[in-house]
């Protein structure tokens, strides 16, 4: 058994823990969600990407000259790149907002993880700032640094 299909198997079993530990707290109602929904569906988006993961590789193996994008040595760069972006995300959400800092944050990790185009970017960008809108500000009403932009 290779080894994407025992990380599957692991994160599998990990996420129904969550499930099965989250049952413990209220679940509440879709207006007014208690401490368990975020688990759980967290929970249930990791069970999915490692059942997923799992499928997947059993397709077979990569092609002879496919190179193994964990060992470019240009790996160890962009994991400091993006710790500084994230760092200089966090310091500017007080003053430009969470919803414009988040946007600004998704778009350059995109393109510094290789998203070459930058219409795909944008709208990975903006649907992340959307749905974090949606979920957090709108549906959990969780209050977020406003600052001068949004």
């Amino acid at each position: 058994m290779g080894k994407d299909r025992v990380s599957s198997l692991v994160l599998a079993g990990i996420s129904l823990l969550f499930l099965i530990y989250s049952r413990q707290y209220d679940l509440g109602t879709l207006a007014s969600p208690g401490e368990a929904v975020f688990p759980m569906l967290v929970a249930i988006a990791v069970l999915l990407l490692a059942g997923w993961l799992f499928l997947s590789s059993g397709r077979g193996n990569k092609p002879e000259g496919e190179k193994n994008e964990a060992v470019n040595p240009g790996n160890g760069r962009r994991v400091l790149i993006l710790t500084l972006v994230i760092a200089l995300a966090l310091l500017a959400m007080e003053f430009v907002g969470f919803f414009t800092t988040s946007f600004v944050l998704a778009l350059l990790c995109c393109r510094i993880l290789g998203v070459k185009e930058w219409f795909r970017a944008v709208g990975i960008a903006a649907g992340a700032a959307l749905g974090a809108y949606l979920i957090f500000g709108l549906w959990l009403k969780v209050s977020f640094p406003v600052g001068l932009l949004l």
